[in-house]
């Protein structure tokens, strides 16, 4: 008889072991945009008993994206559990340029290839010319004529698109962030408020997909755990596909939950914990079973998490019952 895993792998609900059940990146005759559409599908189906088991890979420090070098938080999730994930997001940092751009692409495709769903963050390098958290009169990136933040900022959506017209022709779909946590006023893009962070969103998705034509892009947006930010920085149901909060701490939060399960049902939006911290580094190591009861008990719409990196006392890596929660029949990771 089978046992309840295979039996909810019969109904679709957890994922299989080959590399990525819907679509494969070995089909030649799969073009992006279909991937794209199945990948969508394929996260829009989640919630409800069914939760993505998610992991940033790099974030803007110099670890490797090669999922298979030490640094990289996909290797250390599955040297401490014995599991991958099925989601892993890349960052592409343009601030400090750790790794040249065809590493990055190849550690997304890696990711792709080896059956997981792909995540691109962009870390923009502040078009001031100052560090990442200096101030920007942003306004200028839409002010006639020529100028340096500008120019600089073009420069640095060109490079983008390079990089993601590159994964476009390797047939590689991706879960794209232009702006990790558009509030976040610690970053350049978000000091001039929710209008302009909105604004600058809308510039990035208008000018890859109408003037760069790229269509394998699912365009994802999250906030910090505030209150209000979620709705207050929205840039638009015609804009974005996955929407999410970050949640820090031990309380697992969600904030605007029922705002955003209306924008589940009645958009066909996918909501998530984009970025998920299950303590602090001085709080007690932590239940990581605790992330599957919240589901359960406050946000069963939430088609999954994406545990954060920099530090494993994050994540399952530092934390007690990490395998037992990838394990668990509910949490669809990459199975061998």
């Amino acid at each position: 008889m089978p046992n309840r895993r295979e039996i909810l792998k019969l109904l679709g609900i957890v994922g299989t072991g080959a590399p990525f059940a819907i679509v494969q990146a070995s089909n030649s005759n799969q073009t992006a945009a279909k991937a794209r559409d199945e990948v969508l599908a394929f996260l829009k189906a989640r919630g409800r008993g069914s939760y993505l088991f998610g992991q940033v890979a790099t974030w803007v420090h110099n670890e490797n994206p090669d999922m298979e070098h030490p640094s990289n938080w996909l290797w250390k999730v599955r040297d401490h559990t014995g599991r991958l994930p099925r989601y892993g997001c890349i960052t592409y940092d343009f601030v400090d340029d750790p790794f040249p751009d065809s590493a990055w692409n190849e550690g997304v495709r890696k990711i792709w290839e080896r059956g997981m769903i792909a995540g691109v963050y962009n870390f923009w390098a502040n078009p001031s010319g100052g560090r990442w958290n200096d101030p920007v009169d942003i306004a200028q990136i839409w002010a006639p004529g020529e100028n340096a933040t500008k120019m600089n900022f073009y420069r640095q959506l060109e490079r983008m698109a390079a990089n993601l017209k590159w994964l476009k022709e390797r047939g590689i779909p991706v879960v794209y962030t232009p702006f990790v946590e558009s509030d976040d006023r610690n970053k350049w893009h978000a000091k001039n408020g929710s209008d302009a962070i909105i604004r600058l969103y809308r510039l990035v998705h208008d000018y890859f997909e109408q003037t760069k034509g790229l269509d394998n892009i699912i365009w994802a947006y999250h906030t910090t755990q505030n209150s209000g930010a979620l709705e207050r920085c929205y840039p638009g149901d015609a804009y974005v596909d996955v929407l999410g909060k970050s949640a820090y701490g031990t309380g697992l939060v969600f904030n605007e939950y029922e705002w955003a399960v209306a924008k589940k049902q009645e958009q066909g939006k996918v909501i998530w914990w984009a970025e998920l911290g299950v303590r602090g580094k001085s709080d007690s190591s932590r239940d990581c079973l605790d992330v599957l009861r919240k589901l359960e008990t406050s946000y069963p719409e939430l088609a999954g998490f994406v545990f954060w990196s920099d530090e494993g006392f994050y994540n399952v890596v530092g934390n007690r019952n990490g395998r037992e929660l990838m394990t668990d029949p509910r949490i669809v990771i990459l199975e061998d």
